[in-house]
């Protein structure tokens, strides 16, 4: 699968990034992520995820628990994680239902560190399903889980989280 568009490069030619860009995507596995990048991932408790309706509307939410971690990989390129009913309104939930393209934005705001990981999710809601995922997992109060088959796994651009991080932290 393709995941950069024509207007991707475009974009690339017209603002001069192309020689960059390449240099990035020529020496970096960007289809599955390293250890390093699974050890982190499965550390953090918190993330935001990117859906969207089948006609294009945008959604993200931000997705969290109190666990010590919320993310658990399946293999090198399956990931999965519980979905908590929150608020009931399922923006996530419908959207993955209409349209399984989704990204996910995981940022370490202490320590200047994002990954981005756009994938193809389904929902899995069965609970003869659903327990035999429960040992993985730290909490057992959610309603669903979402797996993500990945497509594409990059560390993110860093620069100005360090900005970020100080502006949060004069609050």
């Amino acid at each position: 699968m393709e995941i950069f568009t024509q207007e991707h490069l475009i974009a690339r030619e017209k603002y001069g990034t192309t020689k960059q860009a390449e240099l990035i995507l020529e020496n970096m596995d960007t289809r599955t992520p390293n250890d390093r990048m699974i050890k982190f991932i499965e550390n953090m408790n918190y993330f935001f995820l990117a859906t969207s309706s089948k006609d294009g509307r945008v959604n993200v939410n931000f997705k969290g628990t109190k666990s010590k971690s919320l993310i658990k990989f399946l293999d090198k390129n399956r990931l999965i994680f519980p979905d908590f009913d929150g608020n009931g309104i399922l923006h996530s939930v419908g959207d993955i239902e209409s349209n399984p393209h989704v990204g996910l934005l995981i940022i370490d705001f202490l320590n200047d560190i994002r990954i981005k990981i756009n994938g193809k999710a389904k929902i899995i809601d069965d609970k003869n399903e659903i327990i035999n995922y429960l040992d993985i997992f730290d909490s057992f109060n959610f309603s669903r889980l979402i797996e993500v088959q990945i497509e594409y796994i990059i560390p993110n651009c860093s620069a100005n989280l360090s900005v970020v991080r100080n502006s949060i932290l004069r609050y």
